[in-house]
């Protein structure tokens, strides 16, 4: 089985694909399924899109990467079924998905994002809506197979298509292997966030808990994945995201935090960086939004938190007691490892790919 799978992003550069099918390839081409890939953002526009302004530049590289698609697309009829990324393109109508379905080929959408609720992208205002956000429920019409990674976005597309493939975000089992014993006591305890420069923000929901933290001299809190968290007054260390270190990294956080705002998104989403977290042992500390509850058994494989209070306490529990971080981490990886790793949701992942032949 050989499938073209149509992705606005560029291969290894988004954390959604890299948790999904750049991941999934492993066990897809052990079963004789073969990804090719379009990619609709040129290098350029993937540099400038989500810098604020530039829109006249930003309208030009949208173009010329809209007619480049144009130009490779047709290599659909050379395959048994397309793979749709969120989107074949990141503005406009389902133009290409629906040239691609009524030529016979079987469409393949993955929907990793609540999609099909509007929003406005901080960098691009208004131009956000020209991504026409009403053609998710087309995509999943359309659909041989349908596969989403939380309750919720499930349940949107069951609304508009039968054959619907829950496979939650995962992580590689031979890199996230678990809990492993730490040295000695430390003096002081990592606790730490990871993300990119659009989620740093997050951090904001939990300002006034970190400022407590960043004063007791046995916390050292580290966040990854940006230069600037907004976070003058809070003590902490900045650490660059690099695929290369990106595990070495989480392993030397002791204590995950997961902050979120109450945003139309956030209740629909699965959250990747609580996986990282369980599956290498780390105590996650969560907002109980998206995915979060369910993934989470409060005071066993980690806390849920509504507000600054219970933010405080339940991360001063972890830092104050190394005998609760131990139980806690073994059992979150325990669980993680169970059901949220490649290998685990290896058959799956294949079922839901040959299901769009059935």
């Amino acid at each position: 089985m050989r499938v073209l799978v149509l992705t606005p992003y560029p291969y290894g550069t988004v954390p959604g694909p890299r948790s999904s099918f750049e991941l999934w390839e492993r066990v897809l081409r052990a079963a004789d399924i073969e990804l090719d890939y379009v990619v609709f953002e040129s290098d350029r526009l993937h540099e400038i899109l989500y810098l604020d302004g530039r829109a006249r530049e930003k309208a030009l590289e949208m173009g010329r990467s809209y007619a480049g698609l144009l130009a490779e697309v047709g290599r659909a009829r050379d395959h048994d079924a397309v793979l749709v990324n969120r989107e074949a393109t990141l503005i406009g109508p389902a133009l290409i998905e629906r040239w691609v379905a009524r030529r016979g080929t079987p469409l393949i959408y993955l929907l990793d994002d609540p999609l099909y609720i509007p929003y406005r992208s901080p960098s691009n205002g208004f131009l956000s809506y020209l991504k026409c956000f009403g053609k998710i429920k087309t995509l999943c019409r359309i659909s041989a197979t349908v596969i989403a990674n939380s309750p919720s976005n499930c349940a949107f597309a069951r609304r508009h298509n039968a054959n619907v493939w829950e496979i939650p975000s995962v992580v590689d089992g031979d890199l996230y292997t678990g809990w492993e014993p730490r040295p000695s006591p430390p003096r002081s305890v990592s606790v730490g966030w990871t993300g990119s420069p659009s989620t740093a923000a997050n951090l904001q929901v939990i300002r006034g808990p970190l400022r407590a933290l960043g004063e007791r001299d046995d916390v050292r809190l580290r966040f990854i994945g940006a230069s600037d968290f907004g976070l003058p007054e809070v003590a902490h260390e900045a650490v660059p995201w690099m695929a290369e270190t990106e595990v070495q990294d989480l392993r030397r956080l002791e204590v995950g935090l997961l902050p979120l705002p109450l945003t139309p998104w956030t209740p629909h989403k699965f959250y990747l960086k609580l996986i990282q977290y369980m599956a290498l042992g780390i105590p996650p500390v969560a907002t109980p939004l998206g995915s979060n509850p369910l993934v989470i058994e409060d005071g066993s494989t980690g806390f849920l938190a509504r507000d600054d209070h219970e933010w405080l306490a339940a991360v001063e529990r972890l830092v104050e007691d190394p005998d609760l971080r131990e139980s806690i981490g073994k059992s979150s990886a325990e669980e993680a490892l169970r059901r949220y790793t490649l290998q685990a949701n290896a058959e799956r992942i294949v079922a839901a790919f040959r299901s769009a032949l059935a």
